[in-house]
């Protein structure tokens, strides 16, 4: 079978927006190309992992989303290009597309060319699970995200896991909203939380995070399907301790109640895929509705809040 390879040229900024832009529109995968920071890795003894030398610019990232033939002239094509159009008006960078045919295999497997080990934190490394394990004292997470967003490449993941390195003492219950791949779940896991539970509303992300889950031995993660904007949810989750969600800024600020109410006494949340741009108004509103900011981080345009419930 042919299918149309949809190749999204753009800042790094807009990586996530198209990403999930194409995930909304039918892709049957996404293939992410980044720059790496060489000069970092080699500082962190890590460059070994990375022997190729950089091919794109630091700020560009490629997107590559796979569809049908048929989705040339369809309305899902304009619907795409009226996105990339607009991308400005949300404060992100233009993006340009091109096109080519391309075999069944070649989709299958042209995403995992992209994707190398990723050292996150200080002490976390995020192996593709067709990559054979290097020699690290790192702790080891791999990974076979399938048809789910969260690689743990981009930097709204990379900043939630690194708050999370610094936030798991021992046994911590924790309940991660929007779990994708489960790649923070897991990895709240092998910091040695206690209960682990992800959640997502995409049966696929629930799919891969559970097969994600075997793929480390961490079958005692659990994780469901679940539509987060449905009330009766709320009632059948666990209250935790630490709460994950690496959501978007319109989402949080829609959930910020129903999040709040499902931390434990001196729990934290962790929120992460918040624009640079959008920081003040998500911080304002959170401490309107009960929450007090622990703590923040950033790369590039994109922030990590640690937010803590108000005495």
């Amino acid at each position: 079978m042919r299918w149309l390879e949809v190749t999204i040229s753009s800042h790094i900024n807009s990586t996530e927006a198209i990403a999930e832009k194409l995930h909304d529109l039918g892709t049957a995968g996404v293939a992410l190309e980044e720059a790496w920071d060489y000069e970092k890795l080699q500082k962190d003894g890590l460059g070994d992992l990375f022997p190729a030398a950089p091919s794109l610019p630091a700020d560009v990232s490629i997107i590559r989303g796979y569809f049908p033939v048929s989705f040339l002239g369809s309305a899902a094509e304009r619907e795409l290009h009226l996105f990339i159009q607009h991308l400005p008006r949300f404060g992100l960078p233009q993006a340009k597309i091109k096109y080519q045919h391309v075999d069944d295999e070649e989709w299958a497997n042209a995403w995992k060319d992209y994707w190398q080990p990723t050292p996150v934190g200080q002490r976390l490394l995020i192996v593709p699970a067709w990559c054979k394990i290097p020699a690290t004292d790192r702790l080891v997470l791999s990974l076979d995200p399938g048809a789910a967003f969260g690689t743990g490449t981009h930097e709204s993941t990379r900043l939630a896991l690194e708050f999370l390195e610094t936030q798991i003492k021992g046994n911590e219950s924790v309940l991660d909203l929007g779990c994708g791949s489960g790649v923070l779940a897991l990895a709240a896991k092998i910091y040695g939380a206690g209960v682990v539970l992800g959640v997502d509303y995409d049966e696929m992300a629930v799919k891969a995070s559970r097969n994600n889950a075997a793929l480390n031995g961490l079958t005692v993660v659990s994780f469901q399907q679940a539509n987060l904007f449905a009330a009766d949810v709320w009632q059948r989750l666990p209250a935790a301790a630490l709460i994950t969600a690496n959501l978007t800024a319109d989402i949080l600020l829609r959930l910020k109640e129903k999040i709040l109410q499902q931390l434990k006494p001196s729990g934290r949340v962790i929120m992460s895929g918040i624009i640079k741009n959008r920081r003040e108004e998500v911080i304002k509103s959170l401490l309107e509705h009960g929450y007090k900011l622990g703590a923040e981080r950033s790369a590039g345009e994109w922030v990590a809040l640690l937010m803590e419930r108000a005495l």
